[in-house]
């Protein structure tokens, strides 16, 4: 969740602020839309357990060669923690999904996701 929280903030950050459904399968984990652009975005986030999923690859393959009805290309976000980035990287290259650096269609996002905090145990209050 925390993955997911910290791409949909950075989606914000870059004026992708409305949420849109498009119809199609499958269905993008996030779609934005750029009200002042009119262009949607997509975005994904992968988790170090879905690296080797056979089903996280199709569906980076499928996102990353989306394309409008006018065939330009859909930008493709996949958010990842930093300590898997170079594992995306590399599983994207052996996908044979080019271009995935700043300004290309498909952009990796790598987020800082900070450890869940523990709970405090409670307090016993002494009782006589």
């Amino acid at each position: 969740m925390q993955l997911r929280r910290a791409l949909e903030a950075h989606l914000t950050a870059l004026g992708y602020t409305l949420t849109t459904t498009r119809p199609g399968t499958p269905v993008p984990e996030i779609a934005r839309l750029n009200p002042l652009r009119s262009s949607v975005v997509y975005a994904e986030t992968v988790l170090r357990s879905d690296l080797d999923r056979p089903a996280c690859h199709e569906r980076l393959l499928f996102f990353s060669q989306r394309r409008t009805r006018r065939r330009s290309s859909i930008p493709f976000f996949v958010g990842v923690a930093e300590a898997d980035h170079d594992a995306l990287e590399t599983l994207l290259q052996k996908l044979d999904i080019h271009g995935f650096g700043r300004g290309s269609q498909v952009q990796i996002v790598p987020l800082a996701i900070e450890p869940p905090a523990r709970a405090k145990p409670a307090k016993r209050s002494r009782s006589r």
